[in-house]
């Protein structure tokens, strides 16, 4: 896959990270998860935190999906699903198990559940600052990424009789980037700011936005942007 080529040409990847990679006996499984603590994490009780916990995630559902280290496929039928609070790919070895495991965070891993791809890059070399991002195109010059992040929200009292309490809540929020041999450029939503990003080709660019209804507010739009962006080039 591309995006991990890129990575390793950028030296996101350290040798170290490299051989333990492909080590035969490596262990994707980076540590299991104790479901008890959760709740105590964020100081709620078990029905508090079972009434917002979905919100925590990109989609609360396991759904079965193939873990990938380079382009080699070496597990399929593994149910997943990204934690978009703790920026983390949850697996667990069957459908049947209560508990599951974090994936072990490593440039050379990526996933695929049903039809989304996940990758992890580094940050500045570190895989410990590094998170996944979702892949939505993957082109021969640019690529568009997907990062959806949830923060929790405590709880608050009403301070007068006009206000109401808010209870606990996970909200989330999606930020798209124009990816290129490693580096990141936010896409802005607004349709200026996508015609002063896409500068190179701007003519192009601004009569496929007039002549397709382009609405850079909407994901599957911007997907076709930046695909026929990345074509002309």
């Amino acid at each position: 896959m591309k995006k991990i080529l890129i990575l390793g040409l950028t030296g996101l990847l350290s040798i170290t990270g490299y051989s333990q990679a492909n080590n035969a006996n490596f262990d994707i499984y980076a540590r299991t998860i104790d479901l008890n603590q959760k709740s105590l994490a964020f100081g709620l009780t078990e029905a508090q935190f079972n009434a917002i916990k979905d919100e925590a995630y990109a989609n609360p559902n396991f759904v079965t999906g193939k873990i990938f280290q380079e382009d080699q496929l070496i597990k399929d039928d593994v149910p997943m699903r990204y934690n978009a609070f703790a920026d983390e790919i949850e697996i667990k070895k069957n459908t049947s198990d209560m508990s599951y495991s974090a994936l072990v965070k490593d440039p050379s891993i990526f996933v695929k559940i049903f039809k989304d791809i996940y990758v992890f890059v580094p940050f500045e070399g570190s895989n410990e600052k590094g998170g996944y991002f979702n892949v939505l195109s993957d082109g021969k010059t640019y690529d568009l990424y997907k990062k959806t992040t949830a923060i929790y929200r405590e709880p608050k009292k009403a301070k007068t009789s006009y206000e109401r309490d808010s209870p606990p809540s996970f909200t989330k929020t999606t930020t798209y980037y124009l990816v290129q041999n490693g580096t990141f450029m936010e896409m802005p939503s607004s349709k200026s700011k996508v015609l002063k990003v896409m500068s190179k080709k701007k003519d192009e660019i601004k009569n496929f936005i007039k002549e397709n209804n382009i609405d850079t507010d909407k994901e599957a739009d911007m997907i076709k942007l930046v695909s026929y962006f990345d074509s002309l080039l």
